[in-house]
């Protein structure tokens, strides 16, 4: 009996064992990675339920221009997203297409020309694009004159600065700024590629600067073989004081080389580089009902598709700076949304200290890839990063995903937040109408 006993402790003791064995190999094989305690503390430089305004908007106003990303500000959009490219003569540009073609009238101006990549031109030709007309084409019911190359120019009594290779981190102070010779200034005319100093600008508060023919003011400078730009602004009479932070992706960064490096040098430059200077930590996401996110420590996010582009990313910044990896399916990274890609994603994104992962929703009208079903968001979640997931259009695709997510990356700003503010979620801005904002804005 005694022996008997001894014998069924050990199978009992054999069998515990055991099953904790296939516990811990079953955890290793689904669980995920954790990000740091520091890692934690810079991902929470960016506000919950933040929202990202896709290329300022796709739906209101072409992308990418001075027309969708003053919409975007004014609406009370936490975050300016662009997508940077770079031009032959190294100015980092506000596009999404690795061509031309479909938001400009490249073919017209070069005919000669077959492959229209932003790489290929310097900014001077780039300048000479419009970048709004095919907006008005391809969405009759939402064309706007202002869009166009035939849209009004108006004169303004403001003089025109320039604050290229200057601090424009704190409340800009024009004394500091080189001012325009002429003193007939103008606002208005055609929408162009936008520059990301462009995009900083507007965030802050400010509008291209122009000539009587709505032609952009600048001055090219040669200078041993090298082209720079010094570009002209105005305040923006109809800045309502939202001050957003700028998401910026690096697009087709195997175009171009070392992109990286250049974005931290910009960031540095223009003073937007928290990892080298940060901002006031009690500096608050709101302020007085206005967005005051593009002055807190979490003004910049970085994000990316690309995995190489993450370790340089990682590599320039060091995790000091907000990071997103962006998840598509048919990627060399994630060909199929199985568990063990998904697993093998979110572990290189803690690897390269990133903070955030970015999945598609499905759904109207992209129909992308839905990445962010239940099982997924909790992986994401249970490895301590954030969800930023892209991109919302609908109310439908807002109300089914917004529980999931920590952000939203929308081209419908003023249905984001309505949806927030009816649920008490965002109660420290007032509600928007985007077509009163695009009114205001006198579009």
């Amino acid at each position: 009996m005694l022996i008997a006993m001894k014998n069924r402790y050990k199978l009992f003791i054999l069998g515990f064992l055991t099953f904790q064995i296939g516990c811990m190999n079953q955890n290793n094989q689904s669980g995920t990675g954790q990000m740091t305690d520091e890692n934690r503390k810079v991902r929470d430089f960016v506000v919950d339920q933040a929202i990202i305004a896709h290329r300022g908007t796709t739906y209101w106003a072409p992308e990418e221009t001075e027309a969708a990303f003053r919409w975007a500000r004014n609406t009370g959009a936490d975050y300016l997203e662009v997508d940077i490219q770079r031009s032959k003569d190294g100015v980092l540009l506000a596009l999404h297409d690795n061509n031309l073609n479909r938001t400009t009238d490249c073919e017209v101006v070069f005919p000669k020309d077959t492959i229209y990549q932003a790489g290929n031109y310097s900014y001077e030709e780039l300048m000479i694009l419009d970048a709004g007309t095919w907006f008005n084409q391809n969405f009759p019911d939402r064309a706007r004159l202002n869009f166009s190359a035939e849209a009004q120019v108006e004169k303004t009594n403001q003089k025109a600065f320039s604050f290229s290779g200057l601090d424009i981190s704190g409340d800009l102070e024009p004394k500091n700024a080189l001012v325009h010779p002429d003193i007939h200034i103008f606002v208005g005319g055609k929408q162009y590629i936008s520059t990301l100093e462009d995009v900083l600008m507007m965030a802050k508060g400010w509008r291209l600067a122009r000539d009587n023919h709505g032609k952009r003011l600048y001055d090219k400078i040669e200078n041993e073989g090298k082209t720079t730009y010094r570009f002209y602004y105005v305040k923006d009479e109809n800045d309502l004081g939202h001050r957003p932070g700028v998401y910026i992706e690096t697009k087709e960064p195997e175009l171009y080389p070392e992109v990286e490096i250049q974005l931290s040098d910009f960031l540095s430059k223009v003073g937007w580089n928290i990892a080298e200077k940060p901002s006031n930590p009690k500096e608050p996401f709101y302020k007085s009902s206005k967005v005051n996110s593009g002055n807190t420590n979490g003004k910049i996010v970085l994000q990316t598709f690309s995995p190489k582009s993450l370790e340089n990313l990682n590599q320039q910044f060091k995790g000091k700076v907000p990071l997103c990896f962006l998840l598509w399916k048919g990627d060399e990274n994630f060909l199929q949304s199985d568990s063990v890609s998904y697993k093998k994603n979110i572990d290189f994104a803690i690897v390269n200290q990133a903070h955030f992962i970015g999945p598609s929703i499905g759904g109207v009208p992209n129909n992308y890839t839905d990445l962010l079903e239940p099982w997924q968001a909790e992986m994401i979640h249970s490895s301590g990063m954030k969800i930023h997931a892209y991109s919302f259009d609908t109310e439908f695709q807002t109300e089914k995903y917004a529980s999931r997510s920590d952000a939203m990356f929308t081209n419908r700003s003023e249905l984001t937040i309505a949806f927030y503010k009816n649920r008490d979620l965002k109660s420290e801005i007032p509600k928007t109408d985007a077509l009163q904002i695009l009114k205001d804005l006198r579009y």
